[in-house]
């Protein structure tokens, strides 16, 4: 029909010196960056973060519990390459304090999806988080994705 575009990027027969590459050219960007975002997840490095927002009165509990249970894990993974990166930060301040909450800002670099998925079905984990859990009263915020952009001094 007339006036409607099928969506697809083809040269325009009106115009012949306007190519395909010439198309690409234009949005080579574009597609060079969805191709990466859909790159295979066994050769590129997963960032998760999270915020943990664990009752202030039982912080003193869980860091304990943390350091006594999740490290081991961690030097378990970052030993085996599974980790390239992992911390725990006690929040100073930021947007969203709460009353009765102290947050935690998790980082973690995983060799892929995969190293992530490990860790979490962890038998040594999974004990760890039921116990973390009792101590949140509000659920953890969660994202992990690949890094598109990073600089290192």
């Amino acid at each position: 029909m007339a006036g409607k575009s099928s969506g697809k990027a083809t040269a325009n027969p009106a115009k012949p010196s306007q190519s395909r590459t010439a198309l690409k050219g234009r949005t080579g960007l574009r597609v060079k960056a969805a191709a990466a975002i859909r790159g295979s997840s066994a050769s590129r490095s997963e960032v998760t973060a999270i915020v943990l927002r664990i009752a202030s009165d039982r912080s003193t509990e869980f860091e304990a519990m943390f350091e006594a249970e999740e490290i081991p894990i961690w030097e378990d993974f970052t030993r085996r390459g599974r980790f390239s990166e992992a911390r725990l930060v006690r929040a100073g301040g930021g947007s969203e304090t709460r009353s009765g909450i102290q947050d935690y800002l998790l980082h973690i670099v995983a060799a892929d999806h995969d190293a992530h998925e490990e860790h979490d079905s962890d038998p040594r984990f999974r004990a760890f988080l039921a116990k973390a859990e009792k101590l949140q009263p509000e659920p953890p915020l969660v994202w992990f994705g690949n890094a598109i952009f990073e600089r290192r001094s």
